[in-house]
């Protein structure tokens, strides 16, 4: 696959209205892509960080078996009214990925709740609690990750879309790097591929990075 990839920053379906504050959705094109690449009919795809269920959609529509998780009620209902296998669509919270019914999967692709250095909410519980710091954070993602490893077939990857973050007072944090180096304590990193975004991005950039992983 090429490290550099340009797309277009738009989705091919609209959220209900009560989601479109939050929309921080990756694009179908994306998850199309990387599909595409590293899948193939039948295979199983997970995104432990399930959102309004962009990976979902576009797996089952290329006859990929898709599951995934969220933490957020609402967003979970939501899915569900949007796959073909709505019970694929997990109610739960990524932290705890070794005590649930999933499969082994070929393949996981997501993008994960951000947080910058100074921020005091919890991602992981979608922003509804305080954390415990920036450091506490890319622990959390090591720790899933470890377990997503135990589920991923000897010949799969694990891709994670993120971007480093610019911040108003003019100080930033390279949540991307950070993850990446998190992640290769549980994962072999393979490297990452840089895409440019044509309507921009945020956060800063007007690109993001797919770090891409193999089981350890």
């Amino acid at each position: 696959m090429k490290t550099y990839l340009s797309l277009k920053n738009e989705h091919q379906r609209a959220l209900p209205e009560e989601f479109q504050h939050d929309d921080v959705r990756y694009t179908e094109g994306l998850v199309e892509q990387f599909l595409g690449e590293f899948t193939r009919d039948g295979d199983v795809v997970f995104d432990p960080f399930m959102g309004y269920g962009t990976t979902l959609v576009v797996a089952e529509r290329l006859n990929r078996v898709a599951f995934g998780v969220e933490f957020e009620e609402r967003r979970w209902r939501y899915v569900q009214t949007i796959l073909q296998n709505p019970e694929r669509a997990l109610h739960g919270d990524s932290t705890k990925l070794a005590s649930m019914k999933l499969p082994d999967f070929d393949f996981s692709i997501t993008s994960p709740p951000y947080m910058g250095r100074h921020h005091k909410e919890n991602p992981f519980t979608a922003y509804s609690t305080v954390g415990e710091g920036y450091g506490k954070y890319l622990e959390t993602m090591r720790q899933i990750y470890h377990q997503l490893n135990a589920k991923l077939k000897p010949s799969g990857r694990a891709v994670i879309e993120v971007s480093n973050l610019k911040h108003e007072d003019g100080t930033l944090t390279t949540l991307a790097w950070d993850i990446a180096t998190e992640i290769s304590k549980v994962l072999r990193f393979q490297g990452e591929i840089v895409v440019t975004w044509d309507d921009g991005y945020g956060y800063g950039y007007d690109h993001s990075y797919c770090l891409v992983f193999a089981k350890m």
